[in-house]
């Protein structure tokens, strides 16, 4: 009786030893595989033609990956961006190559002269919110 209850409690140590050590989880926590420990979020790049826009069209492009680093064909992307007119809120889709692109003509009315105007990019893919921003500052000639 005495060898069982010895017994027992070496076999409960060692296991509340385990579990400290995170070699055995308990009551459903699982740790994350080494491949999702690994894996790096996906990517929203956000980029534009030109920063100092002329009066001219300007591309606004946004570039969306996936953990591997592959392109993402048809997720919603939204650029904003405030003018002196309100906000302005445009969509796209990304294509086959994961980039969506918007085109947008600043006028003197809307955007000043020499006024910096930040753009936001905003996605959202499998729950995952993605922002990325780049800018422009208008010139007219």
């Amino acid at each position: 009786m005495r060898v069982r209850r010895v017994a027992l409690v070496a076999v409960a140590l060692a296991l509340v030893a385990l579990v400290n050590a995170g070699v055995v989880a308990l009551a459903g926590d699982r740790p994350a595989s080494a491949a999702q420990r690994r894996a790096p979020a996906p990517a929203l790049i956000a980029g534009i033609s030109t920063h100092h826009p002329c009066g001219d069209p300007i591309s606004l492009t946004a570039r969306l990956k996936d953990n591997p680093g592959h392109s993402l064909k048809g997720v919603k992307v939204t650029f904003s961006f405030r003018l002196k007119s309100g906000l302005v809120r445009r969509h796209a889709r990304t294509n086959a190559k994961g980039v969506a692109r918007l085109s947008v003509t600043p006028r003197p009315d809307n955007a000043p002269q020499g006024v910096r105007v930040t753009v936001r990019a905003r996605a959202v893919y499998r729950g995952v919110h993605l922002t990325a921003a780049t800018w422009f500052t208008p010139k007219y000639t």
